[in-house]
């Protein structure tokens, strides 16, 4: 059994291929000619996940304990406000590129067919509010990946009130995938836990990556990278 902060130093080391794929992608969408209406549904879809992570994220700071440890119940809140700040952030863009009010509920309504292929989806697909291990999971792994990904956007939107709001939510998205490292490393100190991490995180890398796929463009190159690190999909 490997020490579980070095268990969690490689999951964080392997999940580069995915964050790498992902910004690829997420390149080769922004660089086509996209219209008015295509990039206002695609960022709709992004504003939509980050109030869904807002309200996960708060249903489980409602759920822990009395007891829970208090930086962590620290940690998640301030994750939960940053949740809603990019929620607010995201409909600001949207509002910027119509020059009008953003429905909210029509929003919503509008993707509630296309949530699995949000991220925030996976918090109940790996039922994370039961599974510590698979939370702390989804912390590092899409999490992390939403680093890499809003970073990508924030270089290549060339509309600078689009790229400043994006590169403040993959500061805070990469802080987050650091709260979901300091919970595993204290949940993986047996090989139980460590094997149950593994097959949990191999799969959530994978699905990933389709919601990569279904959310931007997806490029053969991309997927022998994400073979080649994790195996065939």
């Amino acid at each position: 059994m490997q020490n579980a902060k070095e268990f969690v130093a490689k999951i964080a080391a392997d999940n580069q291929t995915l964050f790498k794929a992902s910004a690829m992608q997420t390149k080769a969408y922004f660089e086509q000619d996209l219209s008015k209406e295509e990039l206002v549904d695609h960022f709709t879809g992004r504003m939509v996940n980050e109030r869904m992570n807002l309200v996960e994220i708060a249903k489980a700071i409602s759920e822990m304990p009395a007891d829970a440890d208090v930086e962590e119940l620290q940690l998640l809140s301030k994750q939960a406000h940053d949740e809603a700040v990019h929620f607010r952030l995201v409909k600001e863009v949207i509002e910027h590129i119509t020059g009008k009010d953003v429905d909210l509920q029509a929003a919503q309504d509008g993707w509630a067919t296309r949530i699995k292929n949000k991220g925030a989806s996976l918090i109940n697909e790996f039922n994370c509010h039961e599974d510590p291990i698979a939370l702390a999971l989804y912390q590092m792994t899409a999490e992390g990946r939403a680093g890499a990904v809003w970073n990508q956007m924030a270089e290549t939107i060339q509309d600078e009130f689009i790229s400043g709001r994006y590169a403040k939510i993959a500061r805070d998205e990469i802080f987050h995938s650091t709260i979901g490292a300091r919970k595993l490393a204290q949940l993986v100190d047996t090989p139980e836990a460590q094997a149950h991490a593994e097959e949990l995180v191999g799969k959530m890398r994978k699905e990933l990556y389709r919601i990569s796929c279904a959310g931007t463009k997806a490029l053969p190159e991309a997927r022998v990278l994400i073979e080649e690190a994790y195996g065939a999909l």
